[in-house]
């Protein structure tokens, strides 16, 4: 899989949050190739691994219980420039949520997001992209944050009301409470899959900053933010092979619709992925193998479940290729890291 890239302004935020707990910068950014003055300048993208060793750095030297909890306060959505600024002028929170998904690119996030709605609920679940290894569990609950934050922005008046149930794919922490209380909404954790499920008609209510000449000029703002962006990361390795990543996460299984959705022929999108020492078939087993591992390893799902979860009819085809994508059984998968 391509190394993925992100904004200088997905690394700023902890920054800042370090700074206000007294942690000096240098410690922060120790083992990195970055500088203070380098996350000065926010149209600046740097390697995802960058940002991991700063994350990695800042879990060491927190005193904090719940590090994502701490630094989602600097995650708000003014971080996200006119992104943010677009989010609060829609009409309503079902409209702006419907928007953030079509630019999830320009928001800090390591997972893929996928959104289902029907007439009573709006839900969007986080699935595991890459292996964020002990970071995991700091991003989850940061970007769990960010809608929280949204929500009381958005709707003062009713936030608490727009969630049905949140759904955590992580084991209860000692201090479980705490974060219940933080939501006020019912948390479950050890769920199979990170999903928080709105009520449709609460997030149809007026957001009391709506306005829609500042959506207009936001819109066409964060348009041209993301092609330039789309422009850069094209040109970074691994780009090819990301896209696709992201389609087939998306639900879009057929090999012919991803070209089609990526503007190109078939053969051209065979040879550009080939030149990515990629494939096809080499992105969906890989995707298979993160799925299987966050199952195993986030879940409490038997062996069985997972296998069919992955489409196979048989738990033995399961076992025999986890251990040959990973080394391990999936039981060993499960008994620590691979």
């Amino acid at each position: 899989m391509g190394e993925s890239f992100v904004s200088t302004m997905s690394v700023f935020p902890l920054l800042q949050c370090a700074q206000e707990e007294g942690i000096a910068v240098p410690a922060l950014l120790q083992g990195s190739q970055l500088s203070a003055a380098l996350l000065q300048d926010h149209e600046r993208m740097l390697p995802f691994s960058e940002e991991l060793v700063v994350v990695n750095n800042y879990l060491q030297l927190t005193r904090e219980p719940h590090p994502g909890l701490r630094a989602s306060a600097y995650y708000h959505y003014n971080s996200f420039g006119v992104l943010g600024t677009a989010l609060i002028s829609h009409p309503n929170l079902l409209e702006a949520s419907r928007f953030l998904l079509r630019f999830v690119a320009l928001t800090f996030t390591p997972f893929q997001i996928i959104h289902h709605e029907n007439a009573h609920e709006f839900s969007v679940s986080y699935l595991d992209h890459s292996n964020l290894g002990h970071c995991r569990d700091y991003y989850l609950l940061r970007d769990l944050a960010f809608v929280r934050h949204l929500c009381r922005e958005a709707a003062p008046e009713h936030w608490e009301k727009l969630v049905v149930r949140m759904d955590i794919a992580m084991p209860a922490p000692a201090a479980a409470t705490v974060i219940q209380e933080y939501f006020q909404w019912p948390v479950n954790f050890s769920a199979a899959d990170t999903r928080i499920v709105a009520d449709r008609a609460q997030l149809l209510r007026p957001i009391r900053l709506a306005n829609p000449m500042t959506l207009e000029l936001m819109v066409r703002q964060c348009e041209d933010l993301l092609a330039r962006r789309q422009g850069e990361c094209g040109k970074m390795p691994g780009a090819w092979t990301d896209r696709v990543e992201r389609l087939v996460l998306d639900g879009v299984h057929a090999f012919s619709e991803i070209a089609r959705q990526l503007c190109c022929s078939e053969r051209s999108l065979r040879r550009h992925l080939l030149e990515e020492k990629s494939s096809f078939q080499k992105i969906v087993l890989q995707l298979q193998r993160q799925q299987a591992i966050h199952y195993l390893q986030h879940t409490r799902m038997s062996i069985e479940s997972i296998a069919i979860q992955l489409g196979y009819s048989e738990t033995a085809a399961f076992v025999h290729a986890f251990k040959r994508w990973t080394g391990k059984t999936p039981t060993q998968c499960r008994q620590g890291p691979v």
